[in-house]
């Protein structure tokens, strides 16, 4: 008898009915719950790991190691909604696995030794050796939690359940991961880079993960007699979120928040170069410098006339505004100069779009358009000395994204 292809017979449909439908309620609550944390953590992984790799891109020796990296950049990017979509899929799938219609998968993380088997390549090996490093420093920092919670899930599922099947144990997280990562077209270097993120922005706050789990367990009353776990010490997301928001001390000196001492060690090295926005005038008296509000509203005219992006023409923004000076001292009669701080200040914004527009992986298509924010990046910078020393400026971070996005793109890329 011929059966069409999409008519599923009612007694083959009957014979296998969805593992998901056979899970306690409670086990869906911890899976529903970690999947959320989880799903924030890759989010997390995948925002840091653009930066990570524009910088290793930037401190490469060679144009191999620059490209590949630049490659890997583009890779996560195009591929990182199906990314996290199959990491989801295999933690709902192990979490269907735990149901009663049969025997779960086998380990999928086994145990690795340094002693490698015979004909074992050098970076199955290397990665092998990271993973392995990785579920230690797991184990060693949450392994009561862990085992708590694989003990309570195994008097839920009514049998006894090893960590390594656990799906929320890192054998398993750190085997999805790798999973999900076999559409990346990326070397072992960026495969171990990726590794150590996802230790850093998911792994480091299992300790959440299990402890949130074992609340749910708890509170309908599994082995409510386990005496709970004390909080480990500050660490993972909720330490991340609170530097980001300025509540611990961030990177920078915290003594110079405005960055003037990181400014006054730069200006040393500037005093050279003063005299380069000048006014064109025989000096007949003393120079008299504009405030930097007046400076700033020269600024916003200059604005207007830079030249579109796709105009040849080279708009020097200190020769301009040198101009515009003569214009201003030659109306009041008097010898209009920039300060000294603000004249550094110009300085080192041309330097730095100079040394962008310079660079030769950045696409042609692309130098026009970033040229347009010398302007603009000059005006917080005389507004706000620590743009100058601050990595983390939210104007720097502009910057040096949009940089990242053009060194990273490709006229034949496939969005």
């Amino acid at each position: 008898m011929h059966i069409d292809g999409k008519v599923v017979p009612i007694n083959k449909a009957q014979a296998t009915p969805s593992p998901l439908a056979r899970l306690p309620v409670v086990l869906m609550q911890v899976r529903d719950k970690a999947a959320q944390q989880l799903q924030q953590g890759l989010q997390e992984l995948f925002d840091n790991a653009d930066d990570t790799l524009f910088e290793m891109a930037d401190k490469a020796r060679s144009n191999v190691d620059h490209h590949i990296f630049f490659e890997a950049m583009r890779d996560l990017r195009l591929k990182r909604k199906n990314f996290e979509r199959v990491f989801m899929e295999q933690l709902f799938a192990a979490f269907a696995n735990l149901g009663p219609s049969g025997p779960g998968e086998p380990h999928l993380v086994p145990v690795v030794s340094y002693e490698a088997a015979p004909g074992t390549s050098s970076d199955a090996l290397e990665k092998a050796v990271a993973l392995e490093a990785m579920l230690g420093r797991v184990r060693h920092r949450d392994g009561l939690a862990l085992g708590q919670l694989t003990a309570r899930l195994g008097t839920v599922l009514g049998k006894p359940l090893d960590e390594r099947d656990n799906p929320l144990g890192p054998a398993l997280l750190c085997e999805f991961f790798l999973r999900a990562g076999r559409s990346l077209g990326v070397e072992i270097r960026v495969k171990l880079i990726m590794l150590k993120l996802f230790e850093k922005y998911v792994l480091s706050d299992a300790d959440q993960l299990f402890g949130e789990a074992n609340q749910l367990l708890v509170a309908t009353g599994v082995l409510p007699e386990l005496k709970a776990v004390p909080s480990r010490r500050p660490g993972g997301r909720a330490a991340r979120e609170q530097q980001q928001e300025g509540s611990l001390p961030s990177i920078d000196p915290p003594l110079d928040e405005n960055g003037q001492e990181a400014f006054a060690a730069l200006q040393k090295l500037l005093a050279a170069v003063r005299g380069s926005v000048a006014p064109t005038l025989e000096a007949c008296a003393e120079p008299q410098p504009i405030a930097t509000r007046d400076l700033l509203r020269l600024l916003s005219h200059l604005q207007q006339y830079v030249p579109e992006p796709e105009a040849e023409d080279d708009f020097d923004l200190r020769n301009q505004l040198g101009q515009l000076l003569t214009r201003v001292s030659v109306k009041s009669g008097k010898s209009r100069v920039v300060e000294d701080a603000d004249e550094d200040v110009i300085n080192l914004i041309a330097l730095l779009f100079d040394f962008i527009l310079n660079d030769r992986t950045v696409p042609d298509a692309f130098k026009g358009l970033i040229a347009r924010l010398q302007i603009p990046m000059l005006k917080v910078a005389v507004l706000d000395k620590s743009f100058l020393s601050r990595s983390n400026h939210p104007a720097r971070r502009l910057l040096n994204e949009i940089a990242a996005a053009a060194m990273g793109w490709s006229p034949h890329a496939d969005y």
